[in-house]
């Protein structure tokens, strides 16, 4: 009787470990998957589309931007903007722009003045990040966000016809005056 009373609560143990080992864990959630992906790098405004056109503002003329256009799906992509040298705690307003001939439009720019927010149309905001190295702490600002585009992967880098702009934060939003663009460029080219 020693022994089967050994047995079963050695029995009775066992069980009770393997059930305390086995709890239940949610599966984590996969990642979307990226078909293919594209980077495009802009420099800041110096006039890049002619004569006229180049920044007049107080911002630090250093600013680059990324697009990078990650495919997702047949007709669906993931557009990702990031700005570098921004002003930490300042919204940026991003949009893509569709191009159109200057006699189009109300203003005789070449873009449609209305952002197509189908494309790309963000508010990001400069945040900092402190990065050590050699004894030297050095502070970077940037400001990125993403947005899901209803359009697919050659639709934007090969078709779509248009300009990314970053408007200066520093300045009242304007959709016609070329010289207040941060960055202004053919959108995914």
């Amino acid at each position: 009787m020693k022994h089967f009373l050994f047995t079963n609560a050695t029995l009775f143990a066992s069980v009770l470990l393997l059930f305390s080992a086995c709890q239940h864990h949610e599966a984590p959630v996969p990642a979307e998957v990226v078909l293919r992906s594209a980077t495009y790098t802009y420099a800041f405004n110096r006039g890049q589309l002619g004569e006229g056109t180049a920044y007049q503002g107080d911002h630090a003329t250093n600013m680059t931007a990324v697009l990078t256009i990650e495919e997702l799906s047949e007709n669906r992509c993931r557009v990702k903007m990031l700005l570098n040298h921004a002003i930490e705690g300042t919204t940026y307003l991003v949009h893509a722009h569709d191009a159109a001939h200057p006699e189009t439009t109300p203003n005789n720019t070449p873009y449609v003045e209305s952002p197509n927010e189908a494309i790309l149309s963000l508010a990001i905001t400069g945040v900092g990040h402190n990065h050590g190295g050699l004894g030297h702490r050095v502070a970077h600002i940037t400001a990125k966000g993403e947005q899901e585009s209803r359009f697919g992967f050659d639709y934007l880098t090969q078709v779509y016809d248009g300009f990314i702009v970053v408007h200066d934060p520093l300045q009242s939003v304007s959709t016609t005056n070329l010289q207040s663009f941060l960055v202004v460029n053919k959108f995914a080219r």
